[in-house]
């Protein structure tokens, strides 16, 4: 097995994720290799992803995983947000709109605010609640055009991430608010079971608000997950099955025993 792990050009350090990722993948006996996008886009992984994809993974963050699939000529997955299935369990509204469409709601009809606006292509600017013309700023650069996902704000006082591999939960980890308000487990056990079409490995964010409901915030795919709590082996396993899936590979579990 390699494992090919993305590195930023100097002077940038590697993360604390990029280090978790490596120590764990080489205890498992893989051999871990090192790339950068000037690499990848010169053929550094092209003989793995043509001759040898069953015995590879990679790890890195969303941009660098899509030009690594996009090299691979394998198509890049769709940002999960709020996946139709699991709508019940956001108890909020959410719909898709353009960041025009929201301006014009600050200038022309703010009493339906303040309102949560998130871009749908990822990391294009910070998801943020908008309550006045002020909180559009950062995100004057993007275009009228550009989509995005908008939700009713509700309040959330502590807010755990929930990791998902097989539809199984391997973890529940506290990441923002109070640490003592815990989520209810029921919501988050019927929302694995009603999320038909997940991919094999994924994230979900779970608020509690203020007034004790425990809620969906956002799903979030599998194959750039920072670790929030995992053990080392599960959390390299989560990456290898999910990539394996983007690559249209079996799942190792469902390989048959030589």
């Amino acid at each position: 097995m390699r494992a090919f792990l993305y590195r930023r050009p100097p002077p940038h350090l590697p993360t604390g994720t990029s280090s978790f990722a490596e120590h764990w993948f080489r205890e498992r006996g893989a051999e871990v290799l090192t790339f950068t996008l000037e690499a990848l886009n010169a053929g550094a992984l092209d003989h793995d992803l043509r001759e040898e994809p069953d015995r590879m993974v990679v790890v890195g963050g969303i941009d660098a995983v899509h030009a690594v699939l996009a090299r691979a000529g394998r198509p890049v997955p769709r940002p999960h947000d709020l996946p139709e299935p699991l709508l019940p369990f956001a108890g909020r509204r959410a719909w898709t709109s353009t960041l025009g469409e929201v301006r014009r709601i600050v200038s022309a009809a703010p009493e339906r605010l303040p309102l949560h606006v998130k871009p749908l292509r990822p990391k294009l600017f910070v998801g943020t609640v908008v309550r006045a013309f002020k909180d559009l700023i950062p995100s004057a650069f993007v275009a009228d055009a550009e989509p995005v996902l908008v939700q009713e704000v509700v309040t959330f006082t502590s807010e755990w991430r929930a990791v998902v591999l097989r539809r199984d939960v391997l973890n529940v980890a506290h990441y923002k608010g109070d640490p003592l308000r815990f989520p209810d487990p029921a919501p988050i056990r019927a929302a694995v079971t009603a999320f038909a079409g997940a991919p094999i490995a994924y994230a979900a964010d779970w608020g509690v608000t203020d007034d004790g409901r425990t809620l969906l915030v956002e799903v979030n795919d599998a194959y750039s997950l920072g670790n929030y709590g995992l053990p080392g082996w599960q959390y390299c396993e989560v990456l290898e099955a999910r990539w394996r899936e983007l690559m249209g590979l079996p799942d190792r579990l469902a390989i048959p025993a030589r």
